[in-house]
């Protein structure tokens, strides 16, 4: 039967006392010669010794371990704000605890804080508090306002993808508005002019972000807005499939389509309609999910720059940790990546 070798079978087969033998291996000078070190550590190596680091931990009431709470672990964005906190948390000497709602499948995509949400989080902040964990960083799958926190402002706390209603502790996002506003930008840049827009639900501050960011870039750029040419889909293939339909017989030679599903609708209506994206008609969708590089051109995107949020919320969590005291912002935003692909056509050379 495998058995986990000890500090006392180390004191045995080198001859020295297991005070000794822990001094040596945490570094303390002087706690034994040369010669009786390099034994030491050569005994620990050939038993494969291994530190009870959770019991010294709980003996420096420090566990080195940081709480992530998801609200759905399997809605697209969070995987990878999961790997940015996780990659941070392994390079300075933490660990992570997982913990996820699940609020996507309990709740079937209803994003209302209920007195049932605000139920699960205070449980589920009880049990990694139970853990031992020194900091929590909670990510939320469609940014919005959220009015559950932490009872106590004792435990540091970030909010990614998602904010707080008061500013009690800081969040973390990335620019949606700048991120459109480039869009809008280089969309006129190549001699586009009547734009069609298919946003996300009006309600969604995310849709509202970009909307406002695009239509900054076509004052900027001394192109009339019209309201005509925004339509509102509820992030689905089907609904930029529709929105599509409805643009395309308005005349527009470009379609921005907020997130990079219905702009796959979008391509879908032009194929069945023999019209060719980045010929007929320019295509930039939102997100940069790999399903872009499917299409031949593929799909000009917006990349979210999803696992540097992690790890910026992992370096607040730190921060806090190591410092109470530390002021730290209430929002930092992250500014996202512009990938300008073929399904963009350069149309200055002639007229709409």
């Amino acid at each position: 039967m495998f058995r986990i070798a000890t500090i006392k079978d180390i004191a045995r087969l080198t001859g020295v006392s297991v005070a000794t033998v822990s001094n040596v291996l945490n570094g303390k000078s002087g706690a034994a010669g040369p010669a009786k070190a390099k034994e030491i550590f050569e005994a620990a190596a050939r038993l494969q010794y291994q530190p009870n680091t959770l019991a010294k931990n709980l003996k420096l009431r420090r566990s080195h371990t940081v709480g992530i709470i998801t609200e759905d672990l399997t809605v697209f964005n969070t995987p990878e704000i999961v790997d940015g906190i996780e990659a941070y948390c392994e390079e300075q000497g933490y660990e992570i605890v997982l913990a996820n709602m699940r609020l996507f499948k309990r709740y079937d995509n209803n994003l209302t804080d209920t007195p049932e949400h605000a139920v699960l989080f205070a449980n589920t902040l009880r049990s990694l508090q139970a853990k031992q964990v020194e900091g929590v960083v909670y990510i939320g799958y469609h940014y919005r306002q959220i009015s559950y926190q932490p009872p106590q402002k004792d435990i540091p706390f970030v909010y990614t993808y998602c904010a707080p209603t008061e500013g009690n502790f800081p969040s973390v996002t990335f620019d949606d508005e700048g991120a459109s506003y480039q869009v809008g930008t280089e969309l006129v840049r190549h001699g586009h002019r009547k734009i069609g827009v298919i946003s996300g639900p009006i309600s969604s501050l995310n849709a509202q972000a970009r909307l406002h960011g695009y239509q900054r870039a076509l004052y900027d750029a001394g192109v009339l807005y019209n309201n005509e040419l925004t339509l509102y889909g509820d992030w689905n293939r089907e609904s930029g499939y529709r929105c599509a339909e409805q643009l395309i017989a308005k005349g527009v030679s470009a379609i921005f389509a907020f997130n990079d599903v219905m702009a796959c609708g979008v391509y879908a209506y032009c194929i069945r309609h023999n019209l060719a994206v980045g010929r007929d008609i320019s295509l930039f969708g939102y997100d940069n999910r790999s399903i872009v590089d499917a299409f031949s051109p593929a799909i000009s995107s917006v990349e979210s720059p999803l696992g540097e949020m992690g790890r910026r919320s992992a370096a607040l969590v730190l921060e806090k940790i190591r410092d109470p005291r530390a002021e730290q912002p209430r929002t930092s935003t992250i500014p996202c990546i512009l990938h300008l692909r073929d399904s963009v056509a350069d149309i200055s050379g002639r007229a709409e």
